[in-house]
């Protein structure tokens, strides 16, 4: 093989770069510490609080009518089969959308253990699911980057705590998907509005950002499937089952560990606190009118925007980040924004550690600064066509490639 005049091996041409291959082992370390940490802590209890409760709520359910999966009685009942060091309804009970208790059901069928293998198994196909119709790359880069979330501190402790957070990932992913590629909006907000009913804390403002960035029969059909969503959860809870729930989050909602990692845990509950939270979702909203022609860019500033905005957030939620980074890389952006994404991996791990979503927070806010910055007249009279920008994108899905 000759290039530029210059004889080069064939086999050498075939490597990847270095700093590719060196990004890879470093992620395959990572995603190989995650599983084995994850199967020790599997080893030391074999089904984790959070998964009791969904198996619980789904029992009750199915045993004594789904209006009952919020009654402390029927809870603790139905748990009592348990080792009594792991009945936690008193302190600590279901909260979750009926959705949650009605996805799960399936798994009573089987031991707790083996239900919670099995979840398990769902949320890390449903991070593969999206990772596989979202990431722009080929062949080591797009690997990498599926080795690298796996790797990262949120990504396990969802799956320790066996989270929806993957799955709610999964599916804003095929909603982008189907608006995007399939030009099948009806179909992308029916997932949405599965999303936001499984999980709305991680999705809340996607709607919204939508709405702003034009796409209107989204929304719509995000509207009437969560329209239908809450009429069959009227329907199945009744007025006393509506009741209970309410009380439960209540109490939810002032625990602290719910609010500990967002901005609220950082700076207080006070008038900067909110006068943050409302800068911060406007700007996000205005990237997604001013970028309204890029899907991609809307879907990631609507989730971008909810994380930085949450009132009610846990380390294992900010794994949704995951997907806006992988939808931003897919509009070619300049190397100093990949730098910056690059760089968010150790806030993501910082996360488990005393410090908290400080520095996370922190990040969140550059990367809506940076994207606000990218949506400004000067910066945009100096990109590129969109021709070129297809160009670009072919790039990056080369095999091989990672548009740097």
């Amino acid at each position: 093989m000759v290039e530029n005049g210059r004889p080069v091996n064939a086999h050498a041409a075939r490597r990847p770069p270095l700093w590719l291959a060196a990004a890879a082992v470093a992620s395959a370390w990572a995603a190989l510490f995650s599983i084995v940490r994850w199967i020790l802590l599997f080893a030391v209890s074999p089904a984790h609080d959070d998964v009791r409760l969904y198996y619980v709520a789904a029992e009750a359910g199915l045993r004594y009518g789904w209006s009952t999966i919020y009654d402390q009685t029927v809870l603790r009942s139905v748990s009592s089969s348990f080792p009594e060091a792991t009945r936690a309804i008193n302190e600590k009970t279901f909260a979750s959308t009926p959705l949650m208790a009605w996805l799960f059901a399936p798994l009573t069928q089987f031991s707790e253990p083996v239900a919670y293998v099995l979840w398990v198994a769902l949320s890390v196909a449903a991070l593969a699911f999206a990772w596989h119709i979202t990431v722009p790359y080929k062949g080591l880069a797009k690997l990498t980057l599926l080795l690298l979330a796996i790797g990262l501190g949120p990504v396990l402790v969802t799956l320790y705590f066996g989270q929806p957070t993957l799955l709610v990932l999964a599916l804003v992913a095929a909603a982008w998907w189907f608006c995007a590629k399939k030009d099948r909006p009806f179909v992308a907000g029916a997932c949405l509005a599965m999303a936001t009913f499984l999980k709305p804390q991680a999705v809340i403002l996607l709607p919204v950002a939508l709405l702003v960035g034009g796409r209107y029969r989204v929304v719509a059909a995000w509207a009437v499937g969560g329209a239908a969503l809450a009429a069959l959860t009227v329907a199945s809870l009744g007025s006393t089952g509506l009741t209970e729930w309410w009380h439960v989050v209540k109490v939810v909602q002032g625990l602290p560990l719910d609010t500990m990692f967002t901005l609220a845990g950082a700076t207080g509950a006070g008038p900067l606190t909110y006068l943050m939270w409302g800068l911060q979702g406007a700007i996000a909203l205005l990237i997604a009118w001013r970028r309204r022609r890029e899907v991609e860019i809307v879907f990631a500033v609507g989730i971008l925007g909810t994380v930085a905005t949450a009132t009610y957030f846990h380390n294992s939620d900010y794994c949704i980040l995951l997907l806006p980074a992988w939808l931003v890389l897919r509009t070619s952006p300049p190397i100093w924004h990949r730098v910056w994404l690059l760089i968010g991996v150790v806030p993501m791990q910082l996360l488990l550690t005393p410090l908290l979503a400080g520095p996370q927070l922190v990040w969140d806010a550059g990367w809506l600064a940076i994207l606000a910055v990218e949506s400004l007249p000067a910066f945009n009279a100096k990109a590129v066509t969109p021709e070129v920008v297809m160009t670009a994108r072919r790039t990056d899905e080369a095999p091989g490639r990672i548009g740097l």
